[in-house]
């Protein structure tokens, strides 16, 4: 079965933060793979996910304390290149960004197709009037974002912004705006995710960390979400790809749900933008 993953951190391991360094080498891996090298090479990484059955994967920038600030939107895009297995994500944070809707603007030139953001980690409110603009830029353009949801393990972070029930007044106001709770809420607010999924049609949740199990408590008490799932692995964070896929195939899903959750709802939401990305190339010709 295709599988798209809607979540994976890129970069250039050398200049994250030592206890970053650490998390994601915490975790083992299949038999000869070198975190260090999936994560800062395009080829390795296309390599290893395309053996687990990945036929694109969404890469992110973060642009915050743990990275340096070193993963910004061009790191991203030099590394998906022209390369269409690679759906490049930026990212802006107001705290670095001294100009967070030029920051936006460079990152539609260079390609960028969706954000994702990190009030938590990276300290901020997500919804001041710097932030709120960039959300206007992202509608207009047809680019999903994410904000990170539930409990974040970077040290000396907030913990604020992380329940997904907070960004109800963004997702009225932005209806047009495909809205992606990373993480689901986890493990304190699934119930708020799943909430928000289900009553609003631009809202959708990632898989990254969830356990397999959750996702069948997901489906079970709110199967009117199953368009809304999206298979993310958040790695290197996860380890094994392996076990990770096992661990979800495995856990009884119906296989036309499953699909859904592995390619058909990231294919939509992703068609829409490049659709989208077409139209303004072409207007601005």
């Amino acid at each position: 079965m295709k599988i798209v993953d809607f979540h994976v951190h890129v970069g250039k391991f050398g200049l994250l933060r030592e206890d970053i360094q650490g998390l994601l080498n915490k975790f083992p891996f299949e038999k000869n793979i070198d975190v260090k090298e999936i994560f800062s090479n395009p080829s390795a990484l296309k390599s290893y996910l395309q053996k687990q059955g990945v036929s694109q994967a969404v890469i992110l920038a973060e642009c915050g304390p743990g990275t340096n600030f070193s993963i910004d939107s061009q790191m991203i895009a030099d590394f998906a290149k022209e390369d269409s297995f690679f759906i490049p994500f930026g990212n802006i944070n107001p705290n670095y960004h001294k100009d967070p809707g030029a920051e936006w603007e460079h990152g539609h030139k260079i390609g960028i197709r969706g954000y994702k953001f990190y009030p938590a980690d990276h300290g901020f409110d997500p919804f001041c009037d710097s932030m709120m603009a960039v959300y206007d830029k992202c509608e207009k353009a047809a680019q999903p974002i994410m904000f990170h949801t539930g409990l974040t393990a970077q040290r000396d972070t907030s913990q604020r912004f992380i329940n997904p029930i907070e960004y109800r007044n963004l997702v009225e106001s932005h209806s047009d705006l495909r809205i992606i709770f990373a993480h689901g809420g986890k493990p304190n607010w699934y119930n708020e995710a799943l909430k928000m999924a289900a009553e609003y049609e631009n809202v959708y949740l990632d898989t990254a960390l969830v356990p397999p199990e959750e996702i069948i408590e997901w489906l079970n008490y709110r199967p009117e979400i199953k368009h809304k799932i999206l298979f993310a692995s958040d790695l290197p964070v996860s380890g094994s790809y392996s076990v990770l896929l096992k661990s979800l195939l495995s856990a009884g899903i119906d296989e036309d749900v499953l699909e859904l959750i592995l390619n058909k709802n990231a294919e939509r939401i992703l068609s829409h933008d490049n659709e989208h990305q077409l139209v303004i190339e072409t207007e601005d010709l």
